[in-house]
Parts: structure tokens; sequence; C-alpha cells
């Protein structure tokens, strides 16, 4: 079974417009029962975020929209995030730093679909993946992921023409 998927605003401040992964209707974030604004999960590399060029001129925040929207098309390979593991970032800590904790997955990409395996709560610890987890030096994840109530998900398919389409559309609309 192939899941919808759409990229939606969220939320419109006035120097930041928010958006989440909407699958079969429903926000990425509720499903793994997460709060999207809450500081811990609050980085989503679609937003669009306006800044003091006189502070800050060599930021390009098109330059990481692009970026990030390659990546979820499975064009960067392999994928980069600070625990060197290959898996792609949804949502992390407002820092932008992913030793905070992340959300992320897999990305496979085939024929006709795009796959996302294993979207869960990572640090550089552990990787918690249904009931099991790859840990580092002996550490507990289980109480970590009770704490921060996150419902992994094993796995969402999407029908590749129309989940590239939707990208395609984010870019045209909000990175041109």
């Amino acid at each position: 079974m192939k899941n919808h998927f759409e990229i939606r605003e969220v939320k419109k401040e006035d120097k930041r417009t928010s958006f989440d992964f909407f699958v079969d209707g429903k926000a990425l974030s509720e499903w793994l029962n997460i709060n999207r604004f809450d500081l811990a999960f609050c980085d989503f590399d679609l937003d669009l975020v306006e800044v003091d060029k006189s502070k800050f001129p060599n930021y390009n925040r098109t330059k990481i929209n692009k970026k990030a929207a390659s990546r979820f098309l499975g064009n960067d390979q392999p994928p980069f995030n600070q625990f060197e593991t290959n898996r792609i970032v949804l949502y992390r800590c407002h820092c932008g730093v992913d030793y905070c904790g992340i959300i992320s997955f897999l990305l496979e990409k085939q024929d006709d679909l795009i796959i996302w395996k294993e979207i869960t709560y990572e640090n550089e610890d552990f990787i918690y993946v249904e009931n099991k987890s790859y840990e580092n030096d002996g550490f507990n994840c289980k109480e970590e992921i009770e704490s921060k109530g996150l419902k992994p998900i094993k796995e969402l398919r999407f029908d590749r023409s129309k989940y590239e389409l939707e990208f395609k559309n984010y870019l045209n609309n909000y990175c041109a």
C-alpha cells in the first residue's frame, strides 16, 4: 500500500514559515506523537526563515532548503547527519545540532517508490527501532523513548512520481 504524501505550511509568523510533511492527511509530527514546535524538534530544514542580513551576510536559507529537498529526494548519497549514520534528519533541536537528538529515517529509492524506513529517534548513544536498539556503550534507550512519548514508524511508502512532484512544487513556490 502506498501512502499519500504532501508538504504543507503549518504556521506562518513574521519572519518564519513552518512546514511539515503530511502522510495520509495527517501531519508526520502527529503520527510520531511529537510537538513540532517544542524546542527539541522545532528545526525542520524546509522551514523558511528570514534573518538579519547585516548580522549574517552569508546566510542563505534558500540554499539550505534546496539542499534539504535534494536529501529528501535521495540525491545526496550517502545522506549526512552529524552521527554519520546515513540517516536523513526530519526534526532536530532549535539549536540545529544533531547531538541534542533527532528524528531521522533511512531512504530507499525504487523505480516507482520512495520508501522511508525506521522513522525514529536517534542520538549519539542509540537509534531506536521497533523494540530493539542499536546501542553504544550499553546505553538503555527505552526510557529515553518513553520519556519523549515518541511512536516510531517502521515504514512509509510513497508513489515516487507524486513524491517528487510535491518537492518540485515546494521548490518552485518557496525557493525560486
